[in-house]
């Protein structure tokens, strides 16, 4: 298994690359919770919930190490009070991000998508009309964009608790960020970075 730790302006993320010959072990270092929380999931969704909760898990403090990370009602995971975080999975690999609930206001979200071209043109479903207008790169922009308003998406759902659609956001891509515009009653950052392949984003949603 490998991992790496990845500073952002919203929290460290972790990144998880579990490959076959390390599940059960990673299967066995989750709390018994967990273990009886995978057990009951198909092998794919299975590997899912064990890299991203040994993601989650790497950002944490020693003394937390068996708290049991378990979904909301929502499918997200709960944290130990005090701490807000995110979790994306893909393929082998799994993102977390964890950040200290310093401001009950603020929620964080983070995902991770494979930085290529998506086999289908998904512009059309994810942008809006002025995104797609402005958009030189319909590929790997596109997915770019996904990824960015996932981790948007998944940062704001706490305060929305509802399905965002995609066109409810919309983008301006900078170096590294991106400006968001929407109607939601929340105050939106996010960063973005290439990192193995991957499209790796994160943001940070603030009630107004």
């Amino acid at each position: 298994m490998r991992l790496d730790l990845l500073p952002t302006p919203h929290g460290t993320v972790a990144l998880v690359d579990l490959p076959d010959a390390s599940v059960d072990s990673a299967l066995a270092a989750l709390a018994p919770e967990e273990q009886v929380l995978a057990s009951g999931l198909s092998s794919v969704r299975r590997r899912e919930l064990i890299a991203g909760r040994t993601a989650l898990r790497a950002l944490l403090a020693p003394e937390l190490a068996h708290h049991p990370l378990l979904p909301d009602d929502r499918g997200a995971p709960v944290l130990p009070a005090g701490w807000v975080g995110s979790v994306s999975h893909k393929g082998t690999h799994a993102a977390a991000i964890v950040a200290p609930a310093s401001d009950p206001r603020a929620h964080v979200g983070v995902d991770l998508e494979v930085a290529a071209p998506a086999r289908q043109d998904i512009a059309r479903w994810i942008l809006t009309k002025r995104e797609q207008e402005t958009l030189a790169d319909r590929g790997r922009g596109a997915t770019l964009r996904f990824s960015i308003k996932e981790a948007i998406y998944k940062a704001v759902d706490p305060f929305v608790r509802r399905y965002v659609a995609f066109t409810e956001v919309e983008l301006e891509v900078a170096e590294g960020v991106a400006y968001v515009s929407s109607e939601l009653p929340l105050a939106i950052e996010t960063t973005w970075r290439e990192h193995g392949g991957f499209w790796l984003s994160t943001a940070r949603a603030v009630g107004r």
